[in-house]
């Protein structure tokens, strides 16, 4: 049996592990008919900063308070805010 001659370094006979020097062409040439402008997606109002708050509830009203938020569809942290300011500000009232 005869070996198979050794490739050398940079001889490759698979064109697969030849590089392709040809410059990227992309689409067919033809000019595209102009998309509608899309409308620009709307801007949201930056959110508020937050610092670290921990408290401890009973586990009833932690569910409650959970379910009551998924089905406003707000975080839990949107409707803390809410029943604070509200508390705080009834402590204000005459």
């Amino acid at each position: 049996m005869s070996r198979k001659p050794r490739k050398t370094p940079g001889q490759s006979h698979n064109p697969a592990l030849v590089p392709n020097r040809e410059p990227l062409r992309v689409g067919d040439g033809i000019t595209p008919v102009s998309a509608p402008a899309a409308e620009p997606a709307p801007v949201k109002p930056p959110k508020p900063k937050r610092v670290p708050f921990g408290s401890y509830i009973e586990p009833e009203l932690q569910k409650e308070l959970r379910v009551a938020c998924a089905v406003e569809g707000i975080e839990i942290r949107d409707a803390l805010d809410q029943a604070l300011r509200l508390w705080l500000s009834e402590r204000q009232a005459p």
